[in-house]
């Protein structure tokens, strides 16, 4: 099990606490004790959870508790609430025949199952662990979990047209030459950029975050046309045969961390009850992290076009989208749904962690730097599936292990065999998002075309994925 920091706080001196780190090896009641003994110089005996509920000798301690109190045998003395044990598991849907499905993945959702107020968890075909619940996954609740839908709120991706009709022969090398200075603040004015999202905050964290892609498994691709599926659909779309798109997968680059970082530090409850007047607040920094994420997709796609097929200088005066967006969607979010779960129909939040929304229209999934990604045409009803897709390949291995193997070519990873190149110039990124890290996309379409929860449209083949340039550069 991942180690998680929680607050023990002294029952009867709520201003005495400190912070402790647990391995989560099962014996958390025992080392809550021992490290409260030492740090409060006394020999205090009881571990209440919010609201008072004990927790008893032997018992596991619940999966987003946050915050413990310890006493030596007296009343509780904490504040009012309740963290109510999940009188039942949640209903588990595993979408998934031909993709492979880590274990540690599973058992992380049917944890997640175990909250209370959680009603229904779906695991997609490119379900993978994560440091303490999975991803690749959709949760239907009653109220809210932050820590459910991550710490990258808004992550999403976005498919822009950047040419109509483009060169047949595409030059990857020459493409990529091209791309410079994308992980340098920009220069335009943030402040007149969020403003056509509707954001008039402004902050420190704008100009250096915004119209950059970040770490990670984030990435922006150039790409073509390999084949279209639908004719209808890629129509309606807007996709055409020899245009150059461009795949833009990012967040909000810190500002959802920093959400979800002082909903935990401020509340000693991480579960948002659906009449809690938490609800609106919390949704409210939420709705603009989502936002702000679009707004920075939208502006690393100007900037890329820019590089490639510049129009005015970048110092013009631009202050909204260039570009034509034909798609773009959420994947770290939670929004409200009517499911059938126990053959009755509720109101639940769909919390996706990694997953693509089904109602949305259609929704790019993408593979990994050396494979095709697909744009996806979601059917169904959405019942079995939470109104929710597979968000791309999924992880298959973890990045640690993938240090740990026979030595690797570097130079291998930056020219795909599918003739694209990959702009990576972090030497452990490189080796951690190599294509040997994930899962057959191919597999993971299949596995929801089966379900019935999608067909794939259009085929899209890589010619430069941007990850990210050295910072000396």
């Amino acid at each position: 099990m991942p180690s998680r920091r929680i607050t023990v706080t002294c029952n009867w001196n709520n201003n005495r606490r400190f912070v402790l780190l647990l391995s989560g090896d099962g014996h958390e009641r025992e080392t809550i004790l021992r490290e409260a003994r030492n740090k409060f110089r006394s020999k205090v005996s009881s571990v209440f959870l919010l609201g008072g509920d004990i927790l008893t000798e032997g018992e596991h301690l619940p999966e987003l508790v946050s915050e413990v109190w310890v006493g030596k045998g007296e009343p509780y003395c904490g504040p009012s609430g309740s963290f109510v044990r999940a009188p039942v598991d949640a209903e588990l849907h595993l979408i998934s025949d031909k993709s492979y499905l880590d274990d540690k993945a599973i058992e992380q959702l049917k944890t997640v199952g175990r909250l209370p107020g959680v009603a229904l968890v779906v695991g997609l075909p490119d379900l993978h662990p994560g440091s303490r619940f999975p991803i690749g996954c959709a949760i239907a609740a009653e109220g809210i979990y932050p820590a459910l839908i991550g710490s990258d709120v808004g992550c999403g991706i976005a498919l822009y047209e950047l040419s109509a009709h483009y060169k047949s022969t595409v030059n990857p090398n020459k493409l990529a030459s091209a791309l410079r200075g994308l992980d340098d603040p920009w220069a335009g004015s943030t402040k007149q950029w969020l403003s056509n999202y509707g954001i008039t905050r402004v902050s420190d964290f704008d100009a250096g975050s915004l119209g950059t892609v970040g770490a990670g498994n984030h990435f922006a691709e150039l790409c073509v046309v390999e084949k279209i599926v639908d004719e209808t659909a890629a129509t309606q779309l807007g996709v055409l045969p020899n245009g150059l798109y461009l795949l833009v997968h990012t967040g909000s680059r810190g500002l959802g961390g920093s959400i979800l970082a002082a909903e935990t530090v401020q509340e000693s409850n991480p579960y948002i009850p659906p009449d809690s007047l938490r609800l609106p607040e919390y949704l409210a920094e939420h709705d603009y992290a989502v936002r702000w994420a679009v707004a920075n997709r939208d502006l690393v796609a100007h900037r890329i076009k820019q590089c490639i097929l510049p129009s005015e200088p970048e110092d013009s005066g631009v202050v909204q989208l260039d570009v034509k967006k034909l798609i773009d969607v959420t994947h770290n979010s939670v929004t409200k749904h009517t499911l059938s779960v126990d053959a009755t129909a509720r109101e639940l939040w769909v919390h996706r962690k990694g997953a693509a929304p089904a109602d949305k229209g259609v929704a790019p999934c993408p593979g990994n730097r050396g494979s095709f990604s697909w744009l996806l045409r979601p059917t169904g009803d959405g019942q079995y599936n939470a109104h929710s897709l597979a968000h791309g390949a999924g992880r298959r291995y973890g990045r640690n292990v993938l240090h740990t193997g026979a030595k690797i070519n570097k130079a291998n990873l930056i020219q795909t065999d599918l003739g694209s190149v990959v702009i990576c110039e972090d030497p452990d990124l490189l080796i951690e998002e190599q294509p040997e890290a994930y899962k057959d996309v191919g597999c993971v379409v299949e596995d929801m075309e089966e379900q019935g929860i999608c067909m794939g449209v259009i085929i899209l083949r890589p010619v430069v994925t941007y990850k990210v340039r050295a910072k000396d550069r």
